[in-house]
């Protein structure tokens, strides 16, 4: 059975950590009913965004990690990530991570124009995009936004949930000991215990089946993370 180095587990968090942010910033983007207010319309555009920097921050980290993921991570990616009329992959994945970076970098407001379909707007999805220097342009793989997260959902938390499972992940130990001085030396660094409340802390047992539930809780949370959102347009209200 594989052990999880520390550096790989907390992969794993991160991770979870970043596929759980892009359902809440879908979640809350999925939200607004027009008439919009000024906030609203702000608010809309930062949940947006957020799910892009969310699902591209862990695409990207899941493709610098060699060690919990097949070497054919990206291969399986942008095969599925082949839609009718759009059916070059990696050029789809271009798009997604070069919105993103034009929302980071350059400012784009991926909320820019919409139609009112009842009282939900129908965000357009940017219709081209460039790479930071104008040397290359991707399309559009839908014309709305919504459309186009609902294909990344149906694509991408599955495809890394495939690569984890392929790779016993799931069933992966953690050095429980390691954890138990991890935990410890967190204690002695921290900056917010007061030096008494840190004395009680080191002073308690903290046990290594402790740490292993703590992780197989974690587990659970990555699966969760890396569900597919409910990406269509909500009923009207």
């Amino acid at each position: 059975m594989t052990t999880l180095s520390i550096a790989d587990r907390d992969m794993l968090y991160s991770l979870s950590w970043y596929m759980s942010a892009r359902q809440t910033a879908l979640r809350a983007a999925l939200s607004f009913r027009t008439q919009l207010s000024v906030t609203d319309q702000t608010d809309m555009r930062v949940h947006y965004s957020g799910y892009f920097l969310n699902l591209l921050a862990a695409t990207e980290l899941f493709r610098e990690t060699t060690t919990l993921q097949p070497n054919d991570f990206e291969a399986q990616l942008y095969s599925r990530l082949s839609f009718d009329g759009f059916q070059d992959g990696e050029a789809n994945y271009s798009y997604i991570r070069e919105l993103r970076n034009a929302v980071v970098h350059r400012g784009l407001d991926v909320t820019s124009a919409a139609h009112i379909d009842g009282n939900f707007p129908m965000i357009l999805a940017e219709p081209i995009v460039q790479n930071q220097r104008g040397t290359k342009t991707f399309v559009a793989f839908d014309k709305y936004l919504l459309h186009v997260i609902a294909k990344c959902e149906s694509v991408v938390g599955s495809v890394m949930l495939d690569c984890l499972n392929a790779t016993g992940i799931f069933e992966a130990t953690i050095y429980a000991e390691a954890a138990v001085a991890e935990h410890r030396e967190a204690v002695k660094q921290s900056h917010a215990m007061p030096e008494h409340v840190k004395a009680i802390a080191l002073a308690t047992e903290f046990r290594p089946e402790w740490a292993v539930a703590a992780h197989n809780s974690a587990m659970t949370k990555l699966r969760g993370a890396l569900a597919p959102c409910n990406a269509a347009k909500p009923s009207a209200s």
